[in-house]
């Protein structure tokens, strides 16, 4: 477990790292009539707005070996940082944390990618006399467009711990969840 915790960690600093060096665009510099251009060190988003949109609602599945469960995900995204609250109801736990959304994105990308690192807590059996920290680190893809802010269409991959076992996280949005559940119920 110990060595899982590690590896785990350094996924996660590895891709904020990552993160903030995509927040940096390259300084390379060119020459043309002794007139030297350089490119800004700071992200295209800053300059040009964001285009996509702000708010992101998902329905997720927990998955792992000691427990599955359903939850709900909320993040704001205004430009390049923000934030995100999620919950999971399992079978034999409960999940609750929060944590930051980075926007990987810049405005003329085809999708809206996200990173999102959530710290928190996971109760045994759902009483609050037992509980344990919990980490959560992900990805969610979504489309650049939306209703107003709202964005319906996008999904999410992450994994949870809560130092005693590893669980899948998968979310679809909640627009599409509805949608499917529908399509499941009256074929």
């Amino acid at each position: 477990m110990k060595r899982a915790l590690v590896f785990i960690t350094f996924l996660v600093l590895g891709v904020c790292v990552m993160a903030q060096r995509r927040n940096v665009v390259d300084t390379s510099a060119a020459t043309y009539d002794t007139v030297q251009y350089s490119a800004p060190k700071i992200n295209p988003i800053r300059y040009f707005g964001s285009p996509f949109c702000s708010h992101f609602a998902d329905i997720k599945l927990l998955v792992g070996v000691e427990d599955f469960g359903v939850g709900l995900d909320y993040a704001y995204l205004p430009e390049l940082w923000g934030f995100g609250l999620s919950g999971y109801l399992g079978y034999a736990n409960l999940w609750l944390s929060g944590g930051v959304q980075y926007r990987l994105s810049k405005p003329w990308s085809r999708y809206d990618w996200h990173f999102y690192g959530h710290a928190g807590v996971s109760c045994i059996d759902g009483s609050f006399r037992h509980v344990r920290p919990a980490l959560e680190a992900g990805v969610r893809m979504a489309a650049p467009t939306g209703m107003g802010q709202f964005c319906y269409s996008s999904g999410s991959l992450g994994v949870l711990t809560d130092f005693s076992g590893i669980y899948l996280t998968v979310g679809l949005s909640v627009t599409l969840s509805t949608f499917f559940s529908f399509l499941l119920l009256f074929p």
